[in-house]
C-alpha cells in the first residue's frame, strides 16, 4: 500500500505538494526542484515503489524537523533521478546542529511526551539501510543543515529476469511508477 501522498500521483508531484502544504501550514518557503533527464524516447526513469515510499517519508520527516527545530527562513527539496540512482536533498538555512550530538531515541525517557525528538534521523537511517541506500547529514551550529539520501536503481537496460515458477498465494504488484516530465502535474 502506498501512503496517501503517493496514491494517484507520482513521487515528484507528491514532493511538490508536500513543499506547498508545508509552506501554507508553517509560512516557511519550501522550494521543490526535479532533475530527471528524459531518455532518448522522452520517457523518464522508473522508480521502484518501495524507493518512492521511502523518499516521501524521509522528506516528510526532514521537513517536520526543519519546521520544528531549525528556525529556518527557507528550505529546498531536490529530487534527482539518474540512470543508476535517485537522490533526495533537503537543505535549510536554519540554526544548524551537530549531527553527531543528536542523541539516539529513548522510548522510556520520552514515553508520554511530545516534541522530544530523536526518532526522525533514526527512522530515516533505518529506511535508507533497508533499501541499500546512503544517508548523510551535514550541519553545524549557525550553518543550516543539508540531508542527502541516495538509492541505487535497478538497471533499465538489462534483459528482464525469467518469470518465477507459479506458486499459490496472493499476487503482489511491484510495478514501479514513471517519473513525469518537470512541470507536468498529474
Amino acid at each position: 500500500l502506498a501512503p496517501p501522498g503517493l496514491q494517484g500521483r507520482s513521487l515528484p508531484a507528491a514532493l511538490d505538494r508536500l513543499c506547498h502544504t508545508t509552506t501554507e501550514r508553517t509560512g516557511l518557503p519550501v522550494r521543490f526542484e526535479l532533475s530527471a533527464p528524459a531518455d532518448g524516447d522522452g520517457s523518464r526513469p522508473v522508480l521502484p515503489t518501495p524507493t518512492e515510499v521511502a523518499l516521501l517519508r524521509i522528506a516528510q520527516s526532514a521537513l517536520a524537523n526543519v519546521t520544528a527545530h531549525a528556525a529556518a527562513t527557507r528550505a529546498a527539496v531536490t529530487l534527482t533521478v539518474m540512470d543508476s540512482a535517485v537522490a533526495l536533498d533537503i537543505v535549510d538555512d536554519g540554526r544548524g546542529f551537530e549531527p553527531d550530538a543528536v542523541a539516539p531515541p529513548n522510548p522510556i525517557q520520552n514515553a508520554g511526551r511530545t516534541g522530544t525528538g530523536g526518532f526522525g534521523l533514526a527512522a530515516m537511517r533505518s529506511r535508507v539501510a533497508e533499501l541499500g541506500g546512503t544517508l548523510s547529514v551535514e550541519s553545524a551550529p549557525g550553518q543550516g543543515a543539508a540531508l542527502a539520501v541516495t538509492f541505487p536503481l535497478p538497471q533499465q537496460d538489462s534483459p528482464p529476469d525469467p518469470p518465477p515458477a507459479a506458486t499459490p498465494g496472493p499476487e503482489r504488484s511491484s510495478v514501479p511508477r514513471a517519473v513525469p516530465e518537470p512541470g507536468v502535474r498529474p
